[in-house]
């Protein structure tokens, strides 16, 4: 069974940067929003051409790429999705014009199949599922955060945070105009990060992917 971890947090907040630390020969990025990743030289890094990246269409893009990494492709060891999200965002626009609840059902259902059966794959493979955070508000107050979806139509369907075991959160925290990043790997505050007992030996560390691929694999190994 794949390890399937949720990297959660707002834009800015050192989720994509976090990808730098890992090693490009094991790892594959599919671009959902197809945007640059923001750290040097990573153009050069993932690219067609060195066949560890792909921009999909379709969460059925996304499925069918990673059942093929994962039955052909044993070297790569941890794929990352970026910017998940977008593909209900993505997938809401394209159903704009359609009336009913029924798209919001088939939406919901193409993610969950999506969750579930990336689940199924090669006993190795690590897939970071990179998604933007929402605020939860009661009137004008944050209580908590949670994953963002495409609206409450699908929040209604899902309670995408069930789906993952390991929830992490990405946190800037700024003090004398200096400012750091981190990983929240349990709750911290307004933030509902959750991993199992004892994975993770502190709250917060760095926003380092490796560190995470190298804990989460000592733990289950």
């Amino acid at each position: 069974m794949a390890k399937l971890v949720a990297i959660v947090g707002e834009s800015g907040s050192g989720k994509s940067t976090s990808i730098k630390h890992l090693d490009p020969k094991e790892t594959y990025i599919i671009n959902t929003a197809s945007k640059e990743l923001p750290f040097k030289g990573s153009q050069k890094l993932y690219n067609a051409e060195n066949k560890n990246y792909y921009v999909p269409n379709t969460a059925s893009d996304v499925l069918a790429r990673i059942k093929l990494i994962s039955e052909k492709a044993p070297h790569i060891k941890q794929i990352v999705i970026e910017d998940s999200n977008y593909l209900m965002s993505f997938n809401l626009i394209n159903k704009a014009l359609e009336t009913g609840f029924t798209k919001f059902s088939i939406m919901a259902r193409d993610i969950v199949s999506l969750i579930q059966d990336s689940k199924k794959l090669r006993d190795d493979l690590i897939i970071y599922y990179f998604t933007h955070s929402e605020s939860i508000t009661d009137g004008e107050d944050i209580i908590s955060y949670k994953i963002k979806t495409s609206g409450k139509a699908i929040d209604s369907q899902i309670v995408m945070e069930g789906l993952f075991t390991i929830v992490i959160y990405a946190l800037v925290e700024c003090k004398n105009d200096e400012c750091k990043h981190y990983f929240i790997t349990n709750r911290y505050g307004k933030l509902p990060a959750k991993t199992p007992f004892e994975m993770f030996s502190s709250l917060k560390i760095d926003n380092n992917l490796q560190i995470v691929t190298d804990t989460i694999r000592e733990y289950y190994n």
